[in-house]
Parts: C-alpha cells; sequence; structure tokens
C-alpha cells in the first residue's frame, strides 16, 4: 500500500523519494533480525554453497526445491530446518550435501561452518551423532520439474475385468 503525501510540487516528491531507498521506507521484521541469513565467504580449498537448481511448480508458481540440512538433521533440530543450499565440493557425483547458511537458536555458526570447520568437511562427525541418525546424500529428482506418479491400487472390480479380458484372449488361442 502506498501513502500519500502532502507535497506540493512534483520536484519536491521526486527529491524525496531520490533520498530515500525502499529498505529505508520498510520496517525491520524481528523475525529475521534473529537469524540472519550469511553468505560465507569461498574456502581456500575450494568449497563454497550453491543454490540447488531442481525446481519445484507449486501453488505459488515455480520454486527451488528444498531439503534437509544435513547438521541440522544430526543435531535433531526441531522444527526441521530445510535449505536449497548444497557443497558441491562435499557431493559425490550428483547426490548433494545440503547445509544451512543461517545461524541457528543456540549455535554460534553456520551448519556450513560447523561441517566444513568443526567436522573437517564431514569426515570427523562426532561418533554419537552419526549412531542415531543416518546420513544419506540425496540425488536430484529423475524427472525435474514434474511431480511425481502414484499409480492407484486396482479395485476388485478393475482387477476381475482385466482377470476376465485375460482369460477370453486364452481361450481364442
Amino acid at each position: 500500500m502506498e501513502q500519500l503525501l502532502a507535497i506540493d510540487s512534483p520536484e519536491a516528491y521526486a527529491t524525496i523519494e531520490e533520498a530515500t531507498c525502499a529498505q529505508e521506507r520498510t520496517a525491520a521484521s524481528p523475525v529475521r533480525q534473529a537469524s540472519v541469513a550469511t553468505t560465507p565467504v569461498r574456502r581456500d580449498d575450494g568449497h563454497r554453497l550453491e543454490e540447488n537448481p531442481d525446481t519445484v511448480d507449486s501453488d505459488q508458481g515455480l520454486k527451488r526445491r528444498q531439503r534437509s540440512c544435513k547438521v541440522c538433521a544430526l543435531y535433531k533440530m526441531q522444527p526441521r530446518k530445510y535449505t536449497k543450499y548444497f557443497c558441491p565440493e562435499c557431493s559425490t557425483g550428483n547426490r548433494r550435501t545440503y547445509l544451512c547458511n543461517v545461524v541457528g537458536e543456540g549455535k554460534e555458526k553456520t551448519c556450513y561452518q560447523i561441517w566444513h570447520d568443526d567436522w573437517d568437511s564431514g569426515n570427523t562427525i562426532l561418533r554419537h551423532l552419526l549412531q542415531e541418525h543416518k546420513i544419506r546424500n540425496r540425488p536430484p529428482p529423475s524427472r525435474p520439474g514434474k511431480k511425481r506418479r502414484r499409480r492407484a491400487a486396482p479395485s476388485e472390480a478393475e482387477e476381475a475385468m482385466s482377470d476376465a479380458a485375460h482369460s477370453a484372449g486364452n481361450e481364442e488361442e
């Protein structure tokens, strides 16, 4: 909604509009202040976060597919945390390692930093965390952009019709 101002000339309006940007005119969201997304700097060993190229068609339009963060899953964060970022260097083939780039509640580092700094790119994960949770790297969908179709279980009437058609075909031979 646009606010109407009592300004006497178009020049004054243009000056005011030029002096302020949209961010200054918008109030800060209190929810977003606590968990600010940080873009991790590219590491010396080539590790970086990339956005998931897979998309899903939803009611709101085309969106990036989100997967469960490996670090959040191992720590069993509630509610579950999902992310659209993965580390291509830690991924094997097309199986991606998804990691958050947000500092969560009670944590000092992002999941990306925990995975690479504390866990040596996932090689030194604490044993008790691994025993409680099985992690696996997910491949991208086999048909990107398409919803999976479920096959409906055939009803008794459909089975009877197909059996009758099948037996009729055998009698003709």
